[in-house]
């Protein structure tokens, strides 16, 4: 398949590598991207690796390859510009890459942008929007996937098998939901990152230094993750048994019940999801 990929930031990357990794069956990859200095980047990233499998690679700013003149020679465009570039990247880029856009599969990672939206600024229908996260950076990302009323069965499995070059999916049967998955697991690793921090900070104050604390902190966190994924219980059955009644994680775990932990949470998902609500609103 030939693919184009309008942006060339981070998640991008990582989805290049990911397929890369994977040894997706790729003809032609064109990454669009305006920024010379991101360009050259991406050459010095891409180029040797590319050569290597047999894809023809190429990156620009407006010119489109001869392989994408025939707008129907392109089986994907994805999408990976921020939230507040999508409209202008759609309806800015140079006529044939607008023709490519309204005729190929779209895929979507760019929170907050409805398919309506989408659809109006590409003149193309057949759009399957796709929430991952940071970690797809280190391919262990989770994405949350839903495809409008046109995308055929194949198109949602070549989608899913896309995002699965970086993590895994999950498909959600409604675009509203799409807010409460951006909500959850799109900003969720900020907020692993922002509990590690308080450990940490916690841990220094009662006499460890950084390094340690800091060491405790994510060591704990990596272990307690693999623990639930290899135990195959549920993380509550997991919390009761390392709760032993008055002791130590028994006083922690009331004192966190006291200030309202999980309420705190709920409500931190809660603004996430109407922010996401308000960007959609935003670019309607």
């Amino acid at each position: 398949m030939n693919l184009l990929f309008v942006g060339g930031g981070n998640m991008a990357t990582a989805l290049i590598g990911g397929l890369l990794s994977s040894k997706a069956s790729i003809a032609h990859l064109h990454i669009l991207e305006p920024e010379p200095k991101a360009q050259e980047t991406l050459k010095s990233r891409f180029n040797a690796e590319m050569r290597s499998n047999g894809i023809e690679f190429t990156v620009s700013a407006t010119e489109c390859p001869e392989t994408l003149l025939n707008a129907k020679a392109v089986t994907w465009s994805v999408l990976a510009v921020k939230p507040q570039q999508m409209q202008e990247a759609c309806q800015s880029a140079a006529p044939a890459f607008r023709a490519v856009l309204s005729h190929s599969m779209l895929l979507s990672i760019a929170a907050g942008i409805s398919i309506d939206a989408i659809h109006r600024w590409c003149g193309n229908s057949h759009i399957v929007r796709a929430m991952p996260n940071t970690p797809a950076l280190v391919a262990q990302g989770i994405t949350g996937l839903f495809a409008h009323p046109s995308v055929s069965s194949a198109a949602r499995a070549q989608a899913q098998a896309l995002m699965n070059a970086v993590g895994k999916t999950v498909w959600i049967d409604q675009e509203g939901l799409m807010d409460a998955v951006t909500a959850l697991s799109g900003s969720g690793p900020a907020y692993v990152f922002r509990f590690i921090e308080a450990l940490t900070e916690a841990g220094t104050a009662l006499g460890l230094t950084s390094s340690q604390s800091e060491q405790l902190a994510i060591e704990t966190m990596k272990g307690a993750i693999s623990l639930l994924e290899s135990s195959g219980e549920a993380p509550a059955v997991l919390r009761a048994k390392v709760t032993s009644k008055g002791g130590t994680t028994a006083a922690a775990l009331a004192s966190l019940e006291q200030d309202q932990f999980m309420t705190i949470v709920a409500k931190a998902l809660q603004a996430a999801r109407d922010r996401g609500h308000d960007l959609s609103n935003e670019f309607k």
